[in-house]
């Protein structure tokens, strides 16, 4: 009975692809001569927390409100004069769009970080955060490391 109980949660997890979660939703993204102003003005139009910074349709960064706030605010920066490529996550990981949950959750909580840009066809197409994952998810993984120690 337990086994079933744990397919029949785990099953939507493993076959649900980042691509229906992230279906419609525009491409938060800027370029790295960008000011950290106008990047910023991009997540408050979109209402996201990170953009994906993209140079000649290649993706090359991330760039996140904790980016900003670490980089940018503490560092005593100008948002209007510095460039987005100077306070970026440069080479994030990345996942594809037919990836699962489950996949996008383990690297995630692997990497300590809660945005993935997300690839089709080598090309950046949207951006996943940890908020787009289930809680129940995120639940079942906390669960997994407790019962195996990790």
């Amino acid at each position: 009975t337990a086994y079933l109980i744990q397919q029949a949660v785990t099953y939507p997890m493993i076959h649900t692809t980042i691509a229906s979660v992230l279906r419609g939703r525009p491409l938060a993204a800027t370029t790295p001569t960008e000011s950290i102003k106008t990047a910023c003005g991009i997540m408050c139009e979109l209402d996201v927390r990170a953009v994906a910074i993209v140079q000649d349709e290649h993706l090359i960064g991330v760039l996140s409100e904790r980016d900003v706030i670490q980089k940018c605010i503490c560092g005593n920066q100008q948002a209007d004069v510095m460039q987005v490529g100077d306070a970026m996550t440069p080479e994030p990981v990345s996942l594809n769009e037919d990836d699962s949950l489950a996949d996008a959750l383990k690297v995630m909580s692997t990497g300590r970080f809660h945005h993935v840009p997300v690839l089709r066809d080598g090309k950046v197409s949207g951006l996943l955060s940890s908020d787009d994952v289930p809680e129940e998810y995120r639940m079942l993984l906390e669960r997994f490391k407790e019962i195996r120690g990790y």
